[in-house]
């Protein structure tokens, strides 16, 4: 009989649950979101992926497929962002990839900007 063993590395996003604030905000059609994306929230209160890690507002709470978003938009359905609270900064990401450590500062510049703290673990 064999024996598999396996590990998994976990990256917690929210290190402070109680520090968390949350808000909504609407769907981009045809757009896939990935918990803890770096967003940019419009003046009409709608998501798009940030461009680069200096140009984010807000932290996606919800993962979305494409299709999910199209559907979501044409409905006016909103997702839960975070506006606030102490995240893990190993934990985001650009459009689902995460952020080269080369990325850290910038990220980290506009989150105190923000209100957000990314924080090194």
């Amino acid at each position: 009989m064999a024996t598999l063993s396996a590990s998994t590395t976990s990256r917690p996003l929210s290190l402070d649950l109680e520090k968390e604030r949350k808000a909504n905000a609407k769907v981009t059609t045809n757009t896939a979101y990935k918990r803890g994306d770096l967003l940019t929230l419009s003046s009409s209160n709608v998501l798009t992926h940030a461009a680069d890690a200096s140009t984010w507002n807000v932290i996606c709470g919800f993962d979305m497929t494409q299709a999910e978003s199209t559907t979501a938009a044409s409905n006016g359905t909103e997702i839960p962002v975070w506006i606030g609270g102490v995240f893990n900064i190993a934990a985001v990401s650009i459009s689902g990839t995460a952020l080269a450590t080369n990325q850290y500062a910038a990220a980290r510049a506009k989150a105190t900007l923000n209100r957000i703290e990314l924080a090194e673990i």
